[in-house]
């Protein structure tokens, strides 16, 4: 049995717990500026300055732990210490604006500028390359899960279930284990269980067709939607498999393309006076698509693997290892189920109209512009 370990962004996790530790603790060693009469915005001004010396600090400290300099990622760490402590541990950084349910969120987004740039300057000198995950996947992540537990909060609907899972799924996504040809990420294990905690006893609300069709779906779905990816050197004509692909559209809008087809196929039957066999959508039978979205996924990655390996050798290259899940989370099999939990947390509090229009309308274009900023 083979075992893949991702040590770099297991050492980029212990920095970002060391952060999340020095945010939480902030108050305790808290520097404050000597009082200037009228100088503008001067709390701001202090908290400025703290996160810099916490992050010279902790960039001196963990210096040596790991080479490179990703700025990105850095801004990423910072920002879930931000928001992350804010949200759920009430340790929040003074902030002069009050802008309800985002207060958090856009002090994370702000503050963490100061910090991630003094972390990349201390390490300005160190230009190792890294092949971990890219900056734009785990930034994809970032907004995908925080739109999610922001949603959360706002409608008050408790995802304990989830957050524990992908904690667990975090923690297990830094190693990898199976054949030289086919290796599993171990977040694959808390991710099958989300999906059937969230399923639950929905399959027993649902006609056994329905279920067909809703699997059918997913599969077709995903499996239009994936592709096998792989770049060739067009000098040297090496070929390099980059791995199974997919849009973060796809995470955004599969719940609707999904249901549009349930819906569609339940107004047929109801047409032909067939309507025992597609079960009606409603708020009891509408969780079914949660473990179709993870079995069709990962079935699809897997098969896609296959497929990307023939091309490869095709092209001359050598086949790698295929891995089913990622590192850290921004894999898209995890993405697909928390763009299918944000959808259904819309609905389930606004109802299946109003939350789709709301969802396709403004929390979906939201996501969107801030995945430009990666």
């Amino acid at each position: 049995m083979a075992v893949k370990f991702y040590s770099h962004e297991l050492k980029l996790f212990i920095v970002s717990v060391l952060s999340f530790l020095t945010i939480h603790y902030s108050t305790t060693f808290y520097i404050t500026l000597p009082y200037i009469h009228n100088l503008p915005y001067r709390e701001v001004i202090d908290v400025i300055v703290n996160l810099v010396v916490y992050s010279f600090v902790l960039s001196l400290l963990t210096y040596k732990l790991f080479r490179g300099n990703e700025l990105g990622k850095y801004y990423i760490i910072w920002f879930w210490s931000i928001f992350l402590n804010y949200y759920f541990f009430s340790v929040s950084l003074y902030f002069p604006f009050h802008l309800g349910i985002f207060t958090g969120v856009t002090s994370a987004l702000l503050y963490s500028i100061p910090p991630s740039l003094t972390m990349s300057a201390v390490r300005i000198k160190n230009k190792a390359f890294t092949g971990s995950l890219p900056t734009h996947q785990l930034w994809a992540g970032t907004v995908m899960f925080a739109s999610l537990f922001l949603l959360s909060l706002y409608t008050g609907i408790i995802i304990n279930t989830f957050i524990y899972g992908a904690l667990a799924g975090l923690l297990l996504s830094f190693i990898a284990v199976g054949t030289r040809q086919t290796m599993i990420n171990l977040s694959l294990i808390p991710l099958f269980i989300i999906a059937f905690y969230y399923s639950g006893d929905s399959i027993y609300h649902v006609t056994p067709l329905t279920l067909l069709l809703v699997f059918g779906s997913s599969l077709l779905i995903f499996w239009v939607s994936m592709k096998p990816a792989l770049m060739v050197n067009r000098f040297t004509g090496e070929v390099t498999p980059l791995g199974v692909v997919s849009s973060i559209s796809l995470s955004l809008f599969f719940p609707i393309l999904v249901l549009a087809l349930w819906f569609v196929t339940r107004i047929v039957t109801v047409a032909f006076k067939h309507s025992d066999y597609i079960s009606p959508l409603t708020l009891s039978t509408i969780p079914i698509i949660f473990l179709p979205t993870v079995i069709s996924s990962t079935v699809t990655d897997y098969f896609r693997g296959k497929e990307l390996n023939k091309i490869t050798r095709y092209y001359g290259g050598e086949a790698g290892t295929g891995i089913i899940g990622g590192v850290g989370l921004a894999d898209g099999l995890w993405l697909d189920l928390v763009g299918v939990l944000t959808y259904y947390l819309t609905v389930l509090k606004f109802g299946f109209l109003d939350g789709t229009i709301l969802y396709a309308v403004i929390i979906v274009p939201a996501i969107a512009i801030l995945l430009r900023f990666a």
